[in-house]
C-alpha cells in the first residue's frame, strides 16, 4: 500500500494504528502472524473491533470507511427497506452500515465462523433490532470442519474449492454448522426480506435455492460476491423478477452483483447514481 493510500485511509478512518493495521495485513498475514490483540477504531460514535494481521481492517475500509458511491454496499436510499437478511456477516461492517443507512430495518445477521461471530457480537452490542446466528445458511442441514488459514477471513467457505487465496498460511480445520435456508426463515417467521446481502464465498447460489421462491422473487434489492461458475446459474434465477447490475472483469472469478426488483425498478431509477455501482 503505497504512502498516498495510507494517507487517505489516515484522514478517513482518524486513526493512524488503524491506518498502519490496514497497510501491514496482508505482509503480517504472509508471515505467519496469528493471534495479537483485538484493536479497535471509532467509527460514527461506536467501537469496531477488528483483529491486525487479518483481512478485517480491509473490510472496515471498504464497507465503512469509503464515501458515498464508493462504498462497498452503496445502495438507493430511497428503498428504505423494512426487513434485512446479512448473510455472511463476517465482523459486522455491513450490518453497521445497513444500520446507519436504514435505522428503521429489522436486520437479521448470520455468520458461521465461531471466532468472528464474538466479534461481530461485540460490534453490534447496544444497536437495537438487530439478530444475529453462529451458522450458515445453505441447502441442508449440517456439522462441517472447514479447512482455514486463520487470516482472510473474508474468505472463509463452506465451497469445496475458491482456488488460490493470496493470504497464505496454514490451514486448520474450523468447526461450524449450516442450516437449510428456507427452513430458518420460518422459524424466524419470516416471509419476505426487502434487501438481501450475500457473500458467503461461493455458497450462494445453495442459499437462494434453499429459500422460498416466492422469498427471493418478492425481495426488493439483493446485493452481493458471486465467486465460481454457479454464479451464472443465480443470475439465471433472477433475471425474470430482477434488473440486474454486474462488475466483472475477464479472467476473474468475483465479482459484484446488484438486483433490483422489477416492480420498484421505476420508484427507484432516479434516485441514486447507477454509475457509482460500477465504481
Amino acid at each position: 500500500m503505497g504512502i498516498r493510500h495510507i494517507l487517505r485511509v489516515l484522514a478517513r478512518s482518524q486513526s493512524l494504528r488503524f491506518s498502519l493495521d490496514l497497510a501491514r495485513a496482508r505482509a503480517l498475514a504472509r508471515a505467519g502472524v496469528r493471534g495479537q490483540p483485538l484493536r479497535k477504531l471509532r467509527w460514527r460514535g461506536h467501537d469496531v473491533f477488528y483483529r491486525p494481521a487479518t483481512s478485517d481492517p480491509l473490510a472496515i475500509y471498504q464497507v465503512l470507511l469509503r464515501r458515498r458511491g464508493k462504498a462497498e454496499y452503496y445502495l438507493p436510499a430511497a428503498l428504505q427497506p423494512d426487513v434485512i437478511l446479512d448473510i455472511g456477516s463476517n465482523i459486522g461492517a455491513s450490518i453497521l452500515f445497513f444500520r446507519d443507512q436504514f435505522p428503521a430495518a429489522k436486520i437479521y445477521g448470520f455468520e458461521p465462523h465461531p471466532e468472528t461471530f464474538r466479534i461481530l457480537e461485540k460490534n453490534i452490542a447496544g444497536l437495537p433490532a438487530i439478530e444475529i446466528f453462529n451458522y450458515a445458511l445453505g441447502a441442508a442441514n449440517a456439522d462441517l470442519a472447514v479447512p482455514f488459514d486463520g487470516a482472510d477471513f473474508s474468505r472463509f467457505t463452506l465451497a469445496k474449492n475458491l482456488g488460490d487465496a493470496d493470504w497464505s498460511g496454514p490451514l486448520s480445520p474450523t468447526a461450524c454448522e449450516v442450516r437449510h435456508a428456507g427452513n430458518v426463515m420460518n422459524e424466524l417467521g419470516l416471509t419476505k426480506a426487502d434487501l438481501i446481502k450475500i457473500d458467503c464465498e461461493g455458497a450462494e447460489y445453495d442459499v437462494l435455492t434453499a429459500l422460498p421462491a416466492e422469498f427471493v422473487r418478492e425481495s426488493k434489492w439483493i446485493v452481493g460476491e458471486l465467486h465460481d461458475q454457479s454464479a451464472f446459474k443465480i443470475l439465471e434465477l433472477l433475471a425474470p423478477h430482477f434488473d440486474l447490475d454486474l462488475k466483472k472483469r475477464m479472467f476473474a472469478p468475483f465479482f459484484r452483483f446488484h438486483a433490483c426488483n422489477l416492480g420498484c425498478a421505476r420508484a427507484l431509477r432516479g434516485t441514486f447514481d447507477r454509475n457509482a455501482l460500477q465504481r
